[in-house]
Parts: structure tokens; sequence; C-alpha cells
């Protein structure tokens, strides 16, 4: 299982690789609305939708996408979307995960909507981010990826509080903390460390910095790291009502797509308001 793992993750960086500094805005944009269709599939699955309502419901949120790709300037017009997704994971998510409930999303229709706005906002911020260079999309993207392999860490060294028995039984408040603040800790450092390699000062972190207060930079990012964890939570909470492990098995030793990224999916489109729409 672990060799399974690697392999497939391996095989994955290579393939984002590859597709940054060789693919130009045309493969990227292939890229990111191939794992869209994914992640809308399994979407629908965890929507228990029936197969073939799967499958439509793929193609019409992959097709729409393309549409407003080419439609509209994502750069200007694409800001509303991605503001309606934040207050979604701000305002509606966490109310569904102290309850153990997804409310009114039961309704297929609702919870149909729901992800085309939460995925298609996900997909519109990484095709912004790419925009402002590779240094800044994988500084964005690792800000979820610092927070979950620390949280991991620590959960396993330290953790004893649960966070969320009934939807997730192994991470802890102190896994959650802990990944927080290594994301405060490694953001601080590429901020100080820009001045002497000046690539850093394309990432995000050195982008926010320039924007906001210190005391404010510090407390978004803590905010992000949280988000990560509810996106990760919310996922999982509709894995067991849909009585799954795994969102799909797309990717052999770790699930499926939306597995991969259930914590970018909050963080990203927070990600790029602060730092391109809301002055600090």
């Amino acid at each position: 299982m672990l060799r399974t793992r690697v392999i497939t993750a391996v095989v994955l960086l290579v393939l984002l690789l590859g597709v940054l500094i060789y693919g130009g805005s045309t493969g990227w944009n292939i890229f990111v609305l191939t794992v869209l269709a994914c992640a809308f599939w399994e979407w629908a699955r965890l929507g228990q939708f029936k197969s073939t309502k799967s499958i439509l419901y793929a193609l019409l949120g992959t097709g729409i996408c393309l549409l407003a790709n080419y439609a509209f300037n994502l750069q200007t017009q694409g800001f509303p979307l991605l503001a309606i997704a934040s207050v979604f994971w701000v305002a509606f998510a966490p109310w569904c995960l102290r309850n153990v409930s997804v409310g009114v999303l039961g309704n297929h229709y609702l919870f149909g909507l729901v992800g085309f706005m939460l995925i298609g906002a996900a997909g519109l911020a990484l095709i912004i981010t790419k925009t402002h260079g590779i240094v800044f999309l994988l500084s964005t993207i690792a800000i979820c990826f610092v927070a979950d392999i620390f949280a991991y860490f620590f959960g396993k060294t330290f953790g004893k509080r649960k966070l969320a028995p009934r939807i997730s039984p192994g991470k802890s408040w102190e896994g959650a903390v802990g990944g927080a603040f290594s994301v405060l800790a490694i953001s601080w450092v590429v901020v100080l460390l820009a001045g002497a390699y000046p690539f850093l000062e394309s990432t995000w972190q050195v982008m926010a910095f320039e924007r906001w207060h210190p005391a404010v930079f510090s407390f978004w990012l803590l905010v992000l790291s949280a988000y990560s964890v509810v996106g990760d939570l919310f996922e999982s909470m509709l894995k067991r009502r849909a009585g799954l492990k795994d969102s799909s098995q797309l990717l052999p030793g770790h699930g499926g797509v939306l597995d991969r990224i259930d914590a970018q999916l909050p963080v990203l489109p927070l990600a790029i308001l602060l730092v391109t729409a809301i002055s600090g």
C-alpha cells in the first residue's frame, strides 16, 4: 500500500511540474479542467447520484467551466464566485460540521449547485494563481500541504483531544494547532529570506505580507490553516454520509481527487481574494 501511494505521488508530482514548466497556459488549463472533471464526478458520488447522473454532472460542470474560461475575463469577473464560495466555507460549512449534517444540501439539486460553486471556484483560483507565476502557484497550494503534513506529525506525537470524533476520529486539536502554527512559522521564514533569495519575492506569502500589517498577515495565515482543516472534515463528513471510505479510487493509494484537494477547496479562493481583491 505504501509503495503504491509513493509511486502515485511521484507520478503526480512529475506530471504537475511537467505541465507547469512546459505546458504553458493552455496545458495548465487542460490540466485544471481534467482535475475538475474528476472532482465533479466524485462530488456527485458523494451526493449519492446514480452512476449515469454522476457522469452527466461531471460533463456539465466541466463544460460550464470551459465555457466560462473562454467567455469571461476570469481575472476580473471571477471574483464574485470566489467570494460566494468563501462565504459558504466561512458561514455554512462550520454549521454542517458542528451538527454533523448537510442540512438543506440533502436536496440533490442544491447539493449539485453547491458542488458547481465550490469546485468551480477552486478551479478558477488555480487558473488565476498560474497567471502570477509558478512560484506563486506552488507557494499558495503549499499552505495546505504544510498544514496537513505538520498536523499529522503533531497529532501523532502529541494528539490527545479529538477534534471531530464523529467525523474523523484520527484528527486532534493538537495536530490542527501544530499544523496552523507551522504554516505561520514557515511563512515568516519565507518572508524573512525573500531579501536574500529574490525568487521568494514571487510567493503568495511575500505578496500577502506586502499588503497586510504583520499582525493581520499572521492572522490570515492561521485562518487559512484552519479552513484547510474545515475542507478536509467537510469532505470526510460527506463520505461518511454516502458510506464511502474514499471519494473514488482514481489515484491508487490515495483514494480520489477530492481526497487530495479537499483542503484546497476553501483555501484557494480565500487566498486569492486576500492578495488580489482585498486591501490591507
